[in-house]
């Protein structure tokens, strides 16, 4: 899968002890499924979240986690595909 367009981090991550806390957001996102690579912030994964924002409801995507990039399915593409998102996990 390839990477997602539209994506960006928040550019403070927050970090307690060994972990470290990774928000972002995908806006109008431009297909219906791809990956966010999190190597560059984190060293493994432990949870990750996704949900939908905006005026009209969006189904829940599907996601999947490898190491440290997290694969998503199923979601809503062009206007209105806008997410935000939460890993946890051991920082880099």
């Amino acid at each position: 899968m390839a990477l997602l367009a539209g994506l960006d981090f928040d550019a403070r991550p927050t970090v307690f002890g060994n972990k470290a806390v990774v928000t972002g957001t995908i806006t109008n996102a431009t297909t219906a499924s791809g990956h966010i690579a999190f190597a560059d912030m984190l060293a493994s994964i432990d949870a990750f979240v996704i949900n939908g924002v905006g005026a009209s409801p969006l189904a829940q995507p599907t996601n999947s986690i490898d190491g440290t990039d997290v694969y998503l399915a199923s979601l809503t593409t062009g206007s209105g595909g806008d997410y935000q998102f939460m890993a946890i996990g051991n920082r880099s």
